[in-house]
């Protein structure tokens, strides 16, 4: 995931460190942080795997020299290889595909379209799996009603977030595919 969103902003431009990690906090928000500890390892090894090259700039900031990150060619190919790998179905899926919708600029609509159907999956596994919990709930006689009632609040509230990210997927889809209707009209 992360290695993805440092190619994805070296898809628009070179930059350091330091905003690398800047800007991922405005994407995927304030609970998951990325640190030094792991960013910097992690472009060292995208720069000994070759998909990035950095450069020490004397400049720097604030008086001191810093390297600037570049994507280089193998970059370019691994971000639109990992932009076409499948949204893996865990902790980090909605991260992920946030990370894919804020690169959306560098990818065809078909791609953007597979992207979208891919977390469409997603939240309807997740859906699934709510009515499941939801009827086992219902049915233990050893959970009170009381109890019940509050998880039942939970579900509830699970329920109508995904559903709010299910309208929002289904909208984007249908402008997507619009676009692809107009495209193909065009030629």
């Amino acid at each position: 995931m992360y290695e993805l969103f440092i190619l994805g902003e070296l898809m628009d431009k070179p930059t350091h460190g330091y905003l690398l990690q800047y800007v991922l906090d405005k994407v995927i928000g304030p609970n998951r942080k990325l640190s030094w500890g792991v960013l910097y390892p992690l472009i060292q090894r995208m720069t000994e795997e070759g998909y990035v090259k950095q450069i020490l700039d004397e400049e720097g900031g604030r008086g001191r020299p810093r390297k600037i990150i570049s994507l280089t060619d193998k970059g370019r190919v691994r971000f639109h290889h990992l932009m076409e790998e499948s949204i893996p179905y865990d902790q980090t899926a909605e991260d992920t595909f946030d990370i894919k919708v804020s690169n959306f600029h560098h990818v065809r609509k078909e791609v953007q379209q597979v992207i979208l159907e891919q977390f469409e999956g997603y939240l309807y596994f997740l859906l699934k799996h709510l009515d499941d919990n939801h009827a086992i709930i219902t049915d233990n006689d050893a959970i009170s009603k009381y109890e019940k009632r509050s998880i039942e609040r939970v579900l509830q509230r699970r329920r109508e977030k995904l559903d709010a990210e299910l309208n929002w997927v289904h909208n984007e889809l249908q402008m997507i595919k619009e676009d692809l209707n107009h495209e193909s009209d065009r030629t």
